[in-house]
């Protein structure tokens, strides 16, 4: 069995572990919001994403944060916040720049 290694680096935040079902209803319409599921193989993470690049390992991908203006920002942080309110979780912190490793 093989692994497959890659990273994400995505502006978001971590929720509970959710079903892609429920993630897919709840998250409100004519946002930028998506959902990640990553982590290694066996302990996989939920995450409610914006700006998401992944990254093969050996790959490197340029990424530019400061290209988002505050107005972006927190337009991000509305949506994510408005997406955890949709779902009924906590979120684990406040949104941000999230580096995620990942192994399935």
């Amino acid at each position: 069995m093989g692994y497959f290694t890659s990273a994400y680096l995505a502006y978001g935040i971590q929720i509970p572990d959710t079903d892609e079902d429920t993630l897919d209803r709840s998250i409100p319409k004519g946002t930028e919001v998506g959902h990640l599921r990553a982590g290694r193989y066996d302990r996989e993470m939920t995450f409610l994403v914006t700006e998401c690049t992944e990254a093969d390992l050996g790959d490197a991908e340029t990424v530019n944060p400061q290209q988002a203006t505050p107005e972006q920002y927190a337009t991000w942080d509305r949506d994510l916040k408005a997406a955890t309110v949709a779902l009924g979780v906590a979120a684990y912190g406040e949104p941000s720049w999230l580096l995620i490793p990942s192994v399935s």
